[in-house]
């Protein structure tokens, strides 16, 4: 894992930056706005421990991904 010192620059950074896209008036706005639309692309559908496999048997895993929620 990063150093925090680092990790909050690189926040900064990106507010910094989504602050500049946000106005998209220059050419500049717009270059910085193409480049956060390839560099922020996310999967919110698939979690880190399905995506290794860490911990989940085979049922589970077809269970979990049908969205069943298991009885706690």
């Amino acid at each position: 894992m990063k150093p925090y010192w680092l990790r909050a620059g690189m926040a900064k950074g990106a507010f910094i930056l989504a602050k500049r896209a946000s106005r998209n008036q220059s050419w500049s706005d717009r270059a910085i706005r193409r480049l956060l639309g390839r560099v922020l692309e996310f999967n919110f559908d698939l979690d880190e421990m399905v995506l290794a496999d860490q911990g989940y048997d085979p049922d589970e895993l077809d269970r979990y991904q049908r969205g069943e929620i298991p009885d706690c």
